[in-house]
């Protein structure tokens, strides 16, 4: 009986989230606006012209912490080409916890907190490691993970450097969407 009553709850939330969903695949992203580690707000609208990269992350998500070091290694790989904005969403991860982890583990990005989770929900994320793939254009090419493992060693697709290279040479990619794993995104309301 638990576990229909908890099936239940997780179908009603993923479904919540789904209906908030306002950037798709296939079409335009429109603005959303993110806020620093300095609380200085970001608008997504400043970086249309350059490919971008929307990725997702926690500070207390062990599958989102496995991917770490290969996100700092997709950044320093393209980030002459590409813009990086990634966000933590997580309404029980403080700005000052957020900046904490980021200077401890040695992201080389700027990271961003999604307040009130405008860009969680625009995006429809349900875990952690969602990561999404913007032309200069600003239309969605990608949605989907980082990487096909957790284990880097098992990895057989790179999900992300292959969108974001067939992004760049203006192909279509091959695999547009895919399925990340995480943990759920703490919201600050139900959406």
């Amino acid at each position: 009986m638990k576990a229909v009553l908890l099936t239940a709850v997780i179908l009603v939330l993923m479904t919540q989230a789904m209906c908030a969903q306002q950037f798709h695949l296939g079409a335009p992203v429109s603005d959303f606006t993110l806020h620093d580690m300095s609380g200085n707000s970001l608008s997504y609208q400043a970086l249309k012209g350059k490919v971008t990269v929307v990725m997702f992350f926690s500070t207390r998500c062990p599958i989102s912490n496995a991917f770490n070091f290969r996100r700092n290694t997709v950044y320093r790989d393209f980030r002459k080409r590409v813009n990086f904005i990634v966000v933590d969403s997580n309404s029980n991860e403080s700005l000052e916890e957020v900046r904490a982890y980021a200077k401890e583990v040695g992201f080389d990005f700027p990271v961003y907190l999604d307040v009130n989770n405008q860009a969680s929900d625009g995006f429809g994320v349900l875990a952690t490691t969602d990561t999404f793939v913007m032309d200069s254009s600003g239309v969605m090419q990608y949605h989907g993970y980082i990487e096909d493992a957790l284990n880097p060693e098992r990895t057989t697709k790179q999900g992300l450097r292959l969108a974001i290279e067939a992004v760049l040479e203006g192909k279509p990619v091959e695999m547009a969407e895919s399925a990340a794993r995480g943990c759920a995104i703490r919201r600050s309301s139900p959406p």
